[in-house]
Formats: structure tokens, sequence, C-alpha cells
């Protein structure tokens, strides 16, 4: 028998206070709440530049030496994909059980979420859009997170400015977004070795010059509104494993 779930209630935690072992290892405790049939919603975001790799991205994609030099943390995250620099932008995971209808389909997911999230950045004084004619993943795809534009992508412009992941488990679901907000060109170029022209013809700005505490309250309301859901204001937890950083 599957987890009873409460469809009337999202359950959301903020923290803007940047400690990225925190929020990381935070996520692990939220989609094992999501597998008892609670749907929560975590937003985040860290002043300081960090550096997040997908789950099963290869170490060798960025310049370590060129990391630690700048002092740069790098860590992992549980979703997949490539990689992601943040810098005062917003982070957006949303955890459901299994049972939940948005969690049915893979390429479902991300259309209701992204869905959702459009609106939200548009009503903050931004813009994105669903890729028309999303590229297929392949392995060839780019280590840097904004440069691939998939279905799981919201573009302004021709460049990506929202970027996606799952993590599936057997009794609950994981979806996330990388919202760009200030776009850390400086670093994008060092750690992934590549120029700041690529960086800045390539990725974009969801809400240009825009502050994660001012889009967060857009980016709730469309999402408690698409789930028709009442948002539950939580406390955050301790959570009961932090994530290790590759370096930091």
């Amino acid at each position: 028998m599957g987890a009873i779930t409460d469809n009337r209630h999202l359950n959301l935690f903020v923290d803007f206070d940047g400690r990225p072992e925190r929020d990381l290892g935070l996520e692990t405790d939220f989609l094992d709440r999501a597998s008892s049939g609670f749907v929560s919603l975590f937003v985040y975001s860290w002043a300081s530049p960090v550096i997040v790799l997908g789950y099963g991205q290869k170490i060798e994609d960025i310049d370590l030496d060129w990391c630690r030099k700048a002092g740069v943390p790098v860590y992992r995250r549980m979703t997949g994909g490539t990689g992601v620099v943040h810098r005062r932008d917003i982070a957006v995971s949303l955890f459901l059980p299994k049972e939940h209808h948005w969690a049915e389909k893979i390429t479902g997911l991300y259309t209701l979420f992204l869905g959702a999230l459009a609106p939200a950045l548009e009503a903050a004084g931004g813009s994105g859009r669903l890729k028309e004619n999303p590229h297929k993943g392949g392995r060839d795809r780019s280590p840097i997170c904004f440069e691939d534009h998939l279905s799981d992508t919201l573009v302004a412009d021709g460049r990506k400015v929202v970027g996606c992941a799952q993590a599936r488990r057997s009794r609950a679901v994981l979806i996330h977004a990388a919202v760009s907000l200030n776009l850390a060109v400086d670093v994008y170029a060092g750690a992934f070795r590549v120029s700041e022209r690529r960086i800045e013809e390539g990725l974009g700005e969801a809400v240009p010059g825009g502050h994660a505490e001012e889009v967060a309250p857009h980016v709730v309301t469309a999402l408690a509104k698409a789930l028709g859901m009442s948002v539950r204001h939580q406390a955050l937890p301790d959570p009961s494993e932090l994530a290790s950083g590759i370096f930091g």
C-alpha cells in the first residue's frame, strides 16, 4: 500500500543563509519526507559562488586547481544533468510522492513544473519560455547545464535561463530548477575552461539584476496555484546528512 498523500498543503522551506552543504543535505531529508506522502518545496540561494555538478558528472569536466585557487567550492547534487555555477541565483526543489499525478512521467513533470515557473518569472519582471524543438540528450552534451537546450529548459532571447533535473526513488520524486539571476561569467569561464565570451553568448538571466528574496514569492505562489495547494511555511530541520564537497 502506498503512502497517503497530503494534497492540500505545500510545505515550504526557505533558506537564503548561504550554506550549500546544509541545503544540499536537506534535499535528502525532504525526499524521504515525500516518500511518506508530504509535498514540499525548498527554495534557497547562496551569495558566494559555488559549483554544483550533476550526480554522475565527470570531475574532469571542471578545473579543480582553478577552483581551489579561486576559493570556489564544488559539490554534487542528487539529481542528474550537468554543472551549474550558483552565485546569488535561486534554486527551486519540489519533492513529490510517487503517487502524485505530477510525478507520473519524466517529460510530463518538466512541462508542468516549467509551465508554473515561466509566469512566475514574468511576474517578477523577467522572462522565460519553454524551448521550441528542444535538443535530445546525448554523449556530446556540454558539461555546462545552461548550454544544453533540452526539454528541461526555459529560454529568453535564445539564451537558457532555467535548467532542471530530476531524481527518482522508489516512492518519491525530486525535480530541481536552477534559475539564473546573476550570471557568474568569470567563474563559469575559469572552472569549465571556456572563454567568457562563450558564456555571455550562451547563457542568460531569467530576471536580470533580480534578487532571490524578491523572485522567490512569485515562484512559490505560482507553484502552489498550479498544484492546487495552500502554502504552509515550515522551519528548516537539522539535516540528517550534510552534503560532502568535492572541494569546499
